[in-house]
């Protein structure tokens, strides 16, 4: 008899399996789930499966008699998913160690059954083999509902109605997507209010909803993706202000970030080899949680969403992304101002390398890779990697760190377009704005900051971490008082983070109000050697100060601990006045040979 991926399963391997569950506990107390499960492996096991509709299901084992409509009679897709929810409970407990599993894919009556031995041998198989990561299946089935207008306004309904049709072309575009388009929709009437119904007569295993709200110049866009039982997996808002003029663009782009956050990206679920299996389902809230604190949270956020990618791990030791999210963390933390930043990145180098055992074509597993390789001044090894990434396919967060390792080396017109690419696909995210901001000062295009920083918020609000950026430009640009301001606003919102307080004590010294900072370094202990800074921050904050041999001092540090910040001393515009001095000379030589420096000797001095 043969299955889904070419599995063999003698029929009476099947038939004692169908004894064992039927006569365990769960089945036992309801007849109707086991009429409903017999019937359908006996066609199954007699060729006969193609007659398994929803029509014959409610006449034969729920005895509907005509007229029976089944879409005004939900019985039959009530039941599937309760027999699906109780084979799951099933092979949780008692049933975990029985060499055969039977199981439905979500929107189908035919039962497909796996024995334990192939399952154990597949490729693709999880630690816990009755409860792998994957199933066998083409890639992700999604269906979008019409986006719904909840101002009832002109622009509010040409939003709706253009994210919904910017969304289908962007996912059917989208490497392990299949989509059900808005069309097939509007055809099946009241079902597009029942999720768990609507996808089980498509056979999907996820949907995309939303809304768009007007308010003042302001649209709300809130989007959701919800699994094939109804249960919301993710959510994410979007405010803008649309230039009328540009309204596709809007549309466009709100479609795109929204595809990009929630992409496949194991390779064989993107190259249409596999489909995720329900436990990997109960992964993707926390997965998405956690992918959407380290995309729009800022430094404080990154050891949460670390803790949240690390249980999922635990729970799942083969999912590569969860790998991938924790070596993420890692190189956010080192480029944020962590001390001993070193450590961080051996950490985000080995959950890449665990990322890529696992998966060998993944786009980001690569891309973390990098990260941690350019963090070691392996600027050769990190650039091989980098495009090993980009021939894999296209990823917004690929796209920014490497146009930031190429900003870095001073390589600035091929960084700006692969930043253009990454703010294409989401200008939405906290970190591309962020990444955005510090690749103009980087790249001294102060006046196209300055275009940049006034045009209308559309695509959301500036974050603090763009503040900063904003007001050394400012500062650059000589507007010593604009550039305070700035800094006050930061201070408003910023607490007591120490990336804001250094930068915000780092402004008021450039725009020569020494006292002011130093209230702000003393109250914070910013250049205390216990603060919990980077060296190279604090190098920054003592220049401004006016203490360029402290500066070099700290710098030499920064050098000797491998921080991964120092290779933005050659491009970073605060460190010009001491930049030529010999002692900062050797060190950016030392950086960008990759040459480290050996346990306790200071080389560059």
């Amino acid at each position: 008899m043969n299955q889904a991926n070419d599995i063999v399963v003698s029929e009476q391997a099947v038939r004692e399996e169908l004894d064992r569950l039927l006569q365990s506990p769960i089945f036992a107390q309801s007849d109707r789930l086991g009429r409903f499960l017999r019937f359908t492996v006996e066609h199954a096991i007699g060729g006969t499966q193609d007659v398994l509709k929803e029509y014959l299901i409610g006449a034969e084992v729920y005895d509907r008699k005509p007229p029976y409509h089944p879409s005004q009679d939900s019985i039959v897709r009530t039941e599937a998913r309760r027999l699906r929810s109780k084979l799951k409970e099933y092979y949780e407990g008692e049933g975990k160690s029985d060499p055969i599993f039977i199981y439905f894919r979500p929107g189908s009556y035919v039962p497909v059954f796996r024995s334990r031995g192939n399952l154990d041998s597949h490729p693709l198989a999880a630690v816990h083999a009755e409860d792998g990561l994957f199933m066998p299946g083409n890639g992700s089935a999604i269906a979008v509902i019409p986006f719904v207008d909840m101002s009832a306004s002109p622009l509010s309904a040409a939003c709706a109605g253009g994210i919904t049709d910017e969304l289908i072309h962007r996912l059917m575009r989208t490497d392990g997507c299949r989509v059900i388009a808005a069309s097939s929709m509007m055809q099946l009437g009241s079902l597009a209010n029942d999720i768990p119904a609507l996808a089980d007569k498509l056979g999907v295993q996820f949907v995309f909803e939303g809304t768009v709200r007007e308010e003042g110049k302001r649209v709300r866009v809130t989007a959701r993706v919800v699994n094939a039982d109804g249960f919301q997996l993710w959510s994410q808002r979007f405010e803008a202000e649309p230039d009328p003029s540009g309204l596709f663009r809007m549309e466009e782009q709100i479609a795109s970030a929204l595809v990009s956050r929630v992409a496949p990206r194991q390779s064989v679920v993107r190259k249409l080899q596999a489909s995720a299996a329900p436990s990997l389902l109960r992964l993707y809230p926390a997965i998405l949680a956690a992918e959407e604190m380290l995309e729009q949270g800022n430094a404080a956020d990154l050891p949460p969403a670390l803790v949240r990618f690390q249980a999922v791990a635990q729970s799942a030791p083969e999912y590569a992304r969860a790998h991938c999210g924790i070596a993420q963390c890692y190189i956010g933390m080192a480029q944020r101002g962590a001390p001993e930043s070193a450590q961080l990145v051996a950490q985000a180098r080995k959950a890449s390398l665990r990322a890529l055992e696992l998966d060998p074509e993944m786009i980001e597993a690569h891309s973390a890779m990098a990260c941690a390789l350019a963090m070691e001044w392996k600027w050769k090894e990190a650039e091989t990697n980098f495009r090993r990434a980009l021939e894999l396919g296209s990823h917004h967060g690929t796209y920014r760190q490497f146009a930031a390792f190429l900003a870095a080396l001073g390589r600035f017109d091929e960084a700006s377009a692969y930043l253009q690419t990454a703010q294409q696909i989401d200008p939405f995210s906290y970190r591309q704005k962020a990444s955005f901001a510090r690749f103009l000062f980087w790249s001294r295009r102060y006046e196209e900051a300055v275009e940049h920083f006034s045009k209308p918020l559309m695509y959301g609000p500036l974050p603090p971490e763009v503040l900063i950026y904003q007001a050394l430009v400012q500062v650059q640009l000589g507007r010593g008082e604009e550039a305070k301001k700035t800094a006050q606003t930061l201070q408003r919102s910023a607490g007591a983070q120490s990336l804001f307080q250094t930068a915000i004590a780092e402004i008021y010294a450039l725009c020569g109000d020494k006292a002011l900072a130093a209230g702000i370094v003393e109250e914070f202990g910013l250049l205390d050697p216990a603060h919990p800074n980077s060296k190279f921050r604090k190098a920054g904050l003592s220049l401004a100060l006016g203490d360029a041999n402290k500066a070099i001092s700290l710098l030499n540090e920064s050098w000797e601990q491998r921080e991964a910040e120092l290779p933005w001393l050659a491009v970073d515009a605060r460190f010009d006045p001491i930049r030529e001095r010999p002692r900062v000379a050797r060190i950016l030589s030392s950086v960008r040979s990759g040459a480290l420096p050996s346990t306790g000797t200071n080389k560059a001095g």
